[in-house]
Order: C-alpha cells, then structure tokens, then sequence
C-alpha cells in the first residue's frame, strides 16, 4: 500500500491523535439557567409575601404559534373581494391539450404512460377541473410538441 498506510498499520494511534476525546455526558434534567427559581421556591416566596415576577406566554405549551398562520392570512383574506377558488385550467388550455394529443393519435392513457402521470390528471386538464401546474404543462408541452396557452399570473 501507500506510505500514509504503512505508518497506520505501525502506529495506530497517530491517525487519531489530533482527535478530541473528552466525555459528554446526557442527562433528562433540562438545564436551568442561574438564577430560575424551581416550583418550591416560588411558591414560598408566594407565602412570604416576597417578590415573585411570573410572564404568560403567548400559547405557551401549544404548538398554535407555529401552525395558525391565521394573523398572516387575516389581511389578505379581508383585502380579497371575491370569492376564494382556487385557479382553474383555462379553457383554451384544456381544449389546445385535447386538440394537440388528437393530432398526435395519442389516447389520454398513453399519453399518461408517456409522461409517468395519473390517467386522471390528464383528464381533469382537458375537463379543465385541475389546478394549473407549470412544470407539468411544460411536460405536455415537450410530449406533444406544441406550445400550450399559461395561465394568467396574479
């Protein structure tokens, strides 16, 4: 073998010397900063009559300040005058996806096959019930040879 290997195989501990191997230790207890008070202390301050200073917290315990995006959405939803739907295939997508598979002789099936789809993917574009879909007209595109009409961007 190579040098490096030989001076391993006759030294073993020279390819680890470098190494930092000082002991960590795990333990259950969360660690409580200096000076944070445990539930006995509290508690007979309470009955002393002492100074105890306690701060609620927002959903404190609950996971609500992650998931509720609720103070995020709340202005856009009262800024929106219509009705809320999500975008559909427009029309001239859905029936140019049609005409274009046709003048290729393709079936919505093998077409499917061709592009590793869902059958019914395909057909909810050309029913135009699906939610439009960038990268997946591009592949329509590239698989039929035709330029697809875009959805209008908000």
């Amino acid at each position: 073998g190579t040098l490096a290997e030989a001076q391993t195989r006759q030294n073993p501990t020279s390819a680890m010397g470098d190494q930092d191997w000082n002991t960590v230790t795990f333990s259950n207890k969360p660690h409580k900063p200096p000076g944070a008070a445990n539930k006995q202390e509290f508690n007979r301050a309470l009955r002393e009559g002492g100074v105890v200073e306690s701060t609620k917290k927002y959903a404190g315990g609950k996971n609500a300040g992650v998931t509720s995006g609720a103070g995020i959405n709340a202005a856009k939803l009262d800024a929106e005058t219509e009705e809320l739907k999500h975008n559909k295939v427009d029309l001239n997508l859905s029936k140019s996806l049609q005409q274009a598979r046709m003048a290729k002789k393709m079936t919505q099936d093998q077409l499917a096959k061709q592009l590793n789809i869902d059958k019914k993917i395909i057909a909810e574009y050309e029913s135009g019930k699906a939610i439009p879909n960038g990268q997946l007209i591009a592949k329509f595109e590239r698989a039929l040879g035709a330029k697809l009409p875009r959805p209008p961007k908000k």
